[in-house]
């Protein structure tokens, strides 16, 4: 089959990994204080790790639905004992923006990525956001100058899914107007990435950035260091 597209992952195959604990967690801390809240550092650090963990708990058990950020700052504020609309939106307001506080830098090879499938193939981004969301990730992609590379970009925010749910691969391609069989993914992690294009039908590339568990009968078509070798690796799949 030839290839007819490429989807790229965006967290540690296009952008490093951040995490933005440093500037949500000083914000909740000042937000709830000025409520006039007397918990200790401990009981408030308690609280922004029950958000995610509700986040990450939920989301194998719900079918890998994206967990709106509203809902992780409810179980925030559910822990704490306290209720009120007003820290509830600013709190989101914090999470969602913390991403612009420090932007992810672009890690090397992007552009030699980006350059080698412009006017080859349609090309699609299928990032799962988080709390960081995608209208702030088109923002970042296009102050670095990478965005116009994109032909679709679906973010799980918008289509309400998370990998490996390959639907959340089928609703770029659908948008690319490219078959399963005829595209490729290129993306870091084995569970997320690999499993759940391979499960849309796709090609893959995989970056392998770290060490991680293989899924037994799950098997990439190419292994890459860096987004350098990307070229060649689908040249070869050409």
């Amino acid at each position: 089959m030839r290839i007819e597209a490429v989807t790229f992952d965006l967290w540690d195959t296009l952008v490093h990994t951040r995490n933005y604990a440093e500037f949500r967690l000083p914000e909740l801390t000042k937000i709830l204080r000025e409520r006039g809240l007397s918990l200790t550092d401990e009981e408030i650090l308690e609280a922004y790790r029950a958000g995610f963990n509700y986040s990450m708990s939920t989301i194998p058990v719900e079918g890998y639905r994206h967990i709106e950020t509203h809902e992780i700052i409810d179980k925030v504020l559910e822990k704490i004992g306290f209720t009120s609309e007003e820290t509830r939106n600013k709190l989101i307001q914090v999470y969602e923006e913390a991403i612009l506080c420090d932007p992810p830098k672009l890690k090397e090879g992007v552009f030699e990525a980006m350059d080698y499938v412009k006017d080859r193939y349609r090309v699609g981004l299928v990032s799962v956001t988080g709390v960081s969301p995608g209208r702030f990730v088109r923002e970042i992609l296009k102050e670095y100058g990478v965005l116009d590379y994109f032909d679709v970009l679906t973010f799980s925010d918008e289509v309400k899914l998370v990998k490996p749910n390959p639907r959340l691969f089928t609703t770029c391609l659908d948008e690319l107007g490219v078959e399963p069989c005829n595209s490729v993914h290129v993306g870091d992690s084995f569970k997320s990435d690999i499993v759940g294009a391979i499960d849309a039908g796709m090609r893959t590339i995989w970056v392998k950035t770290r060490e991680q568990v293989m899924k037994p009968g799950y098997k990439p078509d190419a292994v890459i260091n860096s987004l350098l070798e990307f070229p060649d690796a689908l040249r070869v799949l050409e």
